[in-house]
């Protein structure tokens, strides 16, 4: 049964003074997770247990007391995972900017197909070419450019990273990988303009989601969101040549407006689709 989005970004933060949000992946809807980019307060104070995994990237230096002590400690710039249980109690003071990504329990075990647990990651500096730096910066890029593939790009990072955090190996066959990803791919040509879910491309190639997206990478050369917002790009193309509006090409092609056909368009194309549309001769 799929998991829903968790709630955010006041469903998972409990602090006595609220940061500033200054993005975060609501409106995209990841499935069984939560990532935001906060403006944390000057001070304040955390008191709460998490009922999730909460992967934290801390993106200056902070100093943390904890509550009833007097000695302070100095936190770096780094990365940090919390168990669901593990409790929060302490002061802050220096806060500026950090990332969470929230994780349910659940997401992770349906990832890995069992209940191991994530262990901690350890910490390192930002930036860094760390597997969890890179993740968080495909994340924040991907909610950056509006999420042009929907939820596919964040529940597939998102599945590599827990995977990562459990000690997994990819032992899918590069034969194996081919043959289940022919049949993904099958499902994204008859279904590009529409939000595909990472678990029914999953479903499709008859593996998990975090074998899915290692295996269609090893048989394409490309994740399944590049090659989707590919072929829309491709269709856009062909509708533009027709002569239809920008507006219509974007509703026909699966982008949530103009401005995000736009902004795909031009990273694929190296041009933008009105100055496409008028070397098509319909400008």
């Amino acid at each position: 049964m799929p998991i829903a989005p968790l709630p955010g970004p006041h469903g998972l933060y409990n602090v006595s003074v609220m940061p500033r949000f200054l993005l975060d992946s609501a409106r995209v809807g990841w499935q069984g997770a939560y990532f935001t980019d906060i403006d944390g307060a000057r001070e304040g104070v955390v008191d709460h247990a998490h009922e999730r995994y909460c992967i934290v990237r801390v993106m200056h230096h902070e100093g943390h007391r904890a509550l009833g002590q007097r000695d302070w400690i100095e936190i770096p710039p780094g990365f940090a995972l919390c168990q669901p249980g593990d409790e929060q109690r302490f002061e802050w003071r220096s806060g500026g900017r950090s990332q969470f990504l929230f994780i349910d329990g659940g997401r992770a075990a349906e990832v890995l197909g069992d209940d191991r647990p994530l262990r901690s990651s350890t910490p390192a500096p930002i930036p860094g070419a760390t597997l969890p730096g890179l993740i968080f910066d495909g994340l924040w890029a991907d909610l950056a450019q509006g999420s042009p593939a929907g939820a596919l790009v964040g529940d597939s990072l998102i599945a590599a990273l827990v995977a990562h955090l459990a000690g997994v190996r990819d032992t899918t066959p590069r034969a194996s990988a081919a043959r289940a990803s022919r049949r993904a791919i099958d499902l994204i040509e008859a279904r590009f303009a529409e939000p595909i879910p990472l678990e029914q491309l999953a479903a499709a190639a008859g593996l998990g989601p975090r074998q899915f997206t290692r295996a269609f990478r090893h048989a394409t050369g490309r994740s399944p969101h590049q090659y989707l917002i590919q072929r829309r790009v491709e269709h856009a193309q062909l509708l533009i040549r027709q002569g239809l509006p920008l507006a219509e090409v974007a509703v026909q092609c699966g982008f949530a407006d103009q401005s995000q056909l736009t902004r795909a368009f031009a990273q694929k194309v190296g041009t933008t689709p009105g100055q496409f549309r008028r070397t098509a001769g319909h400008g």
